[in-house]
Order: C-alpha cells, then structure tokens, then sequence
C-alpha cells in the first residue's frame, strides 16, 4: 500500500512538473514563430525594430510588476486565506505603476527607432502591459494548468495569428495589437477561473502607497536590473546601431530561453516559501545547487545549438556566430544560477539584497555595454552582460552566506529537522 501510494505520489508530482516547463516553453515559443515571419517580410531592419520595441517593453514591464513576481507566489503560500486581497493589492498597485511606465516605454522607442517605426511602438506597449500578469498568483497557488490557460493561451493564439498574418502581407503593428490583446484576455480569463482573482476595488487602490513603500528597495533594484538586462537593445542602438540586430539575435532567443526553464525556480518558489525557517533554509541550499546545474546544461546546449537554430530562425538574414553562441551561453548559465540565490535571499526575507546585487551588476554592465558595444559590436555587448551578471552573482552569493546571525544557508534552526521527504526538492 505504501509503496502505491508512493508511486501515485510520484505521479502526481511529474505531472505537476511537466505542466510548470509546458506554461513557459508555449508562451516563449509563440513569439519565436513571430520571429521568422518578421525577417522574411521586412529583414534584418524590421527584426531589429521590434527587438528594441521588446527591449524597451520589457523594461518598462519589469518595474511595473513591482515585484510581485518575485514575493507574490511565497505570500500566497504563507498566506493562503489573504490570497484575493493580495491578488487585488497587486493589480491596484501595478495597474497604476502600468499608467506611468508605458507611456514612457512609447516615447523612448519611438526616439530610438527610425525604420518601422509605428510596430515598435505598439510592440513596446504590448509587452510593458504585461506586467499585469496573474501568472504569478497562480504560481503561488501552485496551478500551472491556469497559468497555462489563462495567461498562455492567449499569447499564443495572438502571436501565431500574428505571424500568419504579416507572412500574407499584413503590416508589422499587428504583432503589437495583438499582445495588447492577450493582456485583456489574459485578466478576463484569470477572473473567470478563480473568484479571488477579482479585479481590484477603491480600499485597493488607496493602499497603493502602502505597497510600493513597503516593496520600494525591491522596485529599486527592478528598476536598475532593467537597465542591463531589459535595455542592451535599445541602448545598444545608440552606439553601435549595426550591431543590434546580431545581439538581439542572442539575446532575445536566450531570453526566450530563460523563460522557459524558468520552470525549475518557479516550482521552487513554493516549496522554498516554508513556513519554518531552518527548513526554508536548507530547501534553499538544494535549490542554489538545482540552478547552477542547469545553469550549467543550458549554458553548454545554447552554445553548441545556437548558430545552427539561429539560420533557420532568422531566415539567414542575420549571422548567429560561434563566438555570439559561446557568450550566450556563459550569460544563460550565470543567470540560472542567479535565479537560485534571489530564492534562497526572498526565502530569507532578504530581497533588499538582490537590489545590492542588481546595483553592482548596473555599475558594471551598463558602461560596459557602451563601451565594448561600441568597440566590438555584438560579442562586446554580450560579454559586458556576462561580467555583470557574473558580479550580481557573486554578490548574492556572499550575501546568502553571510546572514544575519552568521549562519549560512544550511545551517540548523527551529523547524528544520522535517521529515526526509520535507527536505527532497520537489520533482
């Protein structure tokens, strides 16, 4: 009997986890089959104005989440009964954080871009309103299957309508609509699959300032994350301008990427969230140790498959090199292990760290960004990421070991002794 019920277990845990790969890997395919279609109509200009366009978008999407990304699912987890006053807390808070970041996100791509200029500009707006998304409460929830359904789903109906569409001779700004579309979609459909997914009232709204001084340190370090990892595009285009579209051919496809096997720390983000704190703290070493292996695996894969992907996803008219590849793949691999650390630090109750991190990692890659951008193209943009991203590692790092008390992330406390089960990462 034990042992059935052991293999049911298994069961239903494998299923779990196929769904939390399956919602990223759809969601960051739909916009690949875009991709394609935009380089055969309108070439390597028409590629790198919506690569900016998705620069500038994801920006302005990532200070506009304020974070809820981040804290939301382990506040959830924690506490379960608040759940549709979270959901209504965050919504108020981003719906206005959305009313000041777009605009913005509009003008700084329509100054950036001169070719295909209009499809850049709806583009950035489509992907900066999607950091209205509820895929983040039902992370905490942990129901994959409606993040699949209500906020997946329409990305991609959107986006291969879209891709068919330009292909038979429909102008590029149809990709942009539709990502403004699947945003409503995505919030009307989150509200009819879950009634504590209601849209939020005035009392929400007026706590609004509440919110952001209590997540500000964490919105601060968004903000300045955003500058090199959101931006490299689009300020990549002020120096080297011929350079942009070879580095948006990385990168986006490595974002893409991320995005996917994003799966793996999004399954962890609950099972970290433990209520006990030792406990927390020894989930968080399996989950450092989780990351930076496939940090390890993606890095190496992206390397080896990337030139070879990048001739038939661009369509030959942009050159994914080796050397593109290999600096892909270095950066791809940082981040993985990245992820692990901001876990074992929101774990903590530490996220202000991340802003430590995030801070060090701007002061780096931002000049040299421009620097080696300028001097060598592509590959001296990607390097300059690498180093950044390697820093904010390393600063994390240290942080996760150095907390307060001096016990590192390991160490024992009250409540870590669970049961053996309690302490296998989740599969």
């Amino acid at each position: 009997m034990t042992g059935t019920r052991g293999v049911a277990r298994a069961a239903r845990q494998m299923r779990r986890l196929a769904l939390h790969v399956l919602v990223p890997a759809v969601g960051a395919a739909a916009p690949l089959a875009v991709v394609p279609a935009v380089t055969s109509t309108a070439g390597a200009a028409g590629w790198a104005a919506i690569a900016v366009g998705l620069s500038v978008g994801v920006a302005a999407a990532v200070v506009a989440e304020l974070g809820w990304g981040i804290v939301g699912p382990q506040r959830v987890v924690r506490q379960p009964a608040a759940r549709s006053r979270l959901y209504a807390a965050a919504l108020a808070s981003r719906l206005v954080a959305v009313a000041l970041t777009t605009p913005l996100a509009a003008v700084v791509t329509g100054l950036v871009v001169v070719e295909h200029r209009p499809a850049a500009v709806l583009v950035a707006v489509g992907v900066s309103l999607g950091a209205l998304s509820p895929a983040w409460f039902f992370i905490g929830l942990g129901r994959p299957a409606v993040v699949l359904l209500a906020e997946t789903s329409p990305r991609v109906v959107t986006s291969l309508a879209s891709a068919v569409a330009i292909v038979h001779g429909a102008p590029l700004e149809v990709y942009g609509s539709g990502l403004i579309v699947s945003v409503v979609a995505a919030l009307a459909l989150a509200s009819l699959l879950d009634d504590a997914a209601r849209p939020p009232r005035r009392r929400d709204f007026a706590g609004v300032p509440a919110t952001l001084r209590e997540q500000r340190v964490l919105v601060l370090g968004r903000a300045v994350t955003t500058t090199y990892k959101s931006l490299p595009s689009a300020m990549l285009g002020g120096v080297a301008p011929g350079a942009v579209a070879g580095f948006a051919a990385v990168d986006r496809p490595l974002r893409m990427g991320l995005q996917v096997v994003s799966a793996v720390p999004d399954r962890l983000q609950t099972w970290v969230g433990h209520p006990s704190p030792g406990l927390a703290r020894r989930r968080s070493l399996w989950s450092l140790l989780a990351n930076a292996v496939l940090g390890f695996v993606v890095g190496v894969a992206f390397a080896t498959l990337m030139p070879s992907v990048g001739r038939l996803l661009f369509t030959g008219a942009v050159d994914v090199t080796p050397t593109l590849a290999v600096w892909g793949g270095v950066l791809a691999g940082v981040v993985c292990a990245s992820r692990g650390a901001g876990l074992a630090l929101v774990s903590a109750g530490r996220p202000g760290c991340t802003t430590l991190a995030a801070s060090c990692s701007a002061a780096v890659g931002v000049p040299g960004l421009l620097v080696l951008g300028e001097r060598a193209g592509s590959a001296g943009a990607l390097a300059a990421l690498a180093a950044a991203e390697t820093v904010g590692l390393v600063v994390q790092l240290v942080a996760v070991a150095h907390r307060p008390g001096g016990h590192g992330p390991g160490s024992h406390g009250p409540g870590s002794h669970g049961r053996p089960d309690d302490l296998v990462p989740p599969t």
